[in-house]
């Protein structure tokens, strides 16, 4: 490899990993919007919230990854041009193929990162994601009362606490148990925890009273106690449905009709084409950024508009992506169209930088 390969080379992992960094805090804002509703309505614990966020980064990877290698290629190919470093290769005979090897190194790179993100990374992520969140919604609801709120908890028990210190445990309990029939059931205590115990939720009360009424006769039976544990008997799960999002790429292949049902077959392979599909994106975003770039010469006049042309055309091809799996979750004889929206810009752009050859200079 030669020493003006390894120069941009090198430039080029720089641009990509400050590209990366940049849009990192954008990345984790709009993952962190997806669980607003956790924090707000379910009190989540900061930690918690962590995980998720980080859970869910890698569906999203998938289209700030290409962004941040577009964001590089033009950086780095534009500074180029604006230090008549592009001039001085071209004086030596190096062709616009040749220019372009390094920033094809680094989308083809970015290519195999995508592609095992796509298919391996973020179904696995997104499957985490959506069972932590059903068990928040559900089971473990319970470890995540606010203070001040009257928490339903399954059909029959409701808990009220008066300040949370963390971790599961509270000050000033009040729980009431409704699920006999024939006598209704109320606990006051001073602090109480929760703990999740095999699978299964229990309330430990400490330094408190129990009040059981009997519906029928009205009489009331008061008991004060030091410590007293509950076992909440919450419904069990029910099996949730999983996404489009979290399953393996030979489930959205080969989907069973019975399972996702007959009208959701189409956009199940739509989702599995466009999973495979995916790799090639950062590698067309590559190839048209570079061909926008370099082709051309090197008049000066359109330096400022070709940085420009390379965003809109690659967004474009982004756009067109997601524009062409609604197409074929529609009608899935245009699968072709997933791939071709990928590959026809690599093979056109690679066309032209090869028959560029080496280009006379101009003004």
């Amino acid at each position: 490899m030669r020493q003006t390969d390894l120069y941009l080379l090198r430039r080029l992992l720089v641009a990509l990993g400050a590209a990366t960094g940049a849009l990192c805090p954008l990345l984790l804002l709009a993952t962190a919007a997806r669980f607003v509703d956790d924090i707000v309505e379910r009190g989540v614990a900061v930690e918690l919230f962590i995980a998720l966020v980080l859970l869910a980064l890698p569906y999203l990877a998938g289209a700030a990854l290409p962004l941040a290698l577009l964001i590089a290629v033009v950086l780095v190919y534009v500074r180029l041009s604006a230090d008549s470093e592009t001039i001085i290769m071209r004086a030596a005979g190096v062709s616009d193929l040749r220019l372009a090897a390094p920033g094809l190194l680094v989308g083809l790179a970015v290519m195999a990162i995508v592609a095992c993100n796509a298919l391996v990374i973020a179904p696995v992520s997104e499957r985490e994601v959506r069972s932590l969140q059903s068990s928040l919604k559900n089971r473990f609801s319970v470890l995540f009362v606010q203070p001040g709120v009257f928490r339903q908890i399954g059909r029959h028990m409701m808990l009220f606490v008066q300040d949370s210190a963390g971790n599961g445990e509270y000050s000033g309990v009040l729980f009431q148990d409704n699920s006999d029939a024939g006598r209704r059931i109320t606990y006051m205590a001073e602090r109480g925890t929760v703990a999740i115990e095999s699978g299964i939720p229990r309330l430990a009360l400490f330094n408190g009273s129990r009040q059981e009424i009997d519906k029928e006769t009205g009489r009331l039976t008061l008991v004060y106690f030091d410590l007293n544990t509950i076992e909440l008997n919450l419904p069990t799960i029910p099996k949730r449905t999983r996404s489009r999002r979290e399953r393996t790429l030979g489930e959205l292949l080969d989907p069973s009709a019975e399972e996702v049902g007959e009208r959701s077959v189409a956009k199940h392979r739509a989702e599995g084409h466009f999973r495979l599909a995916s790799g090639l994106m950062p590698g067309a975003v590559t190839v048209v950024a570079l061909a926008c770039m370099l082709l051309g010469g090197e008049n000066r006049r359109d330096q400022s508009f070709r940085p420009a042309l390379a965003g809109a055309l690659a967004f474009g091809l982004l756009v067109g992506a997601y524009a062409a799996k609604a197409a074929v979750a529609k009608l899935p004889a245009l699968v072709a169209l997933q791939y071709a929206v990928g590959a026809a810009p690599i093979l056109i752009g690679l066309f032209l930088l090869a028959r560029s050859g080496r280009r006379p200079l101009s003004a």
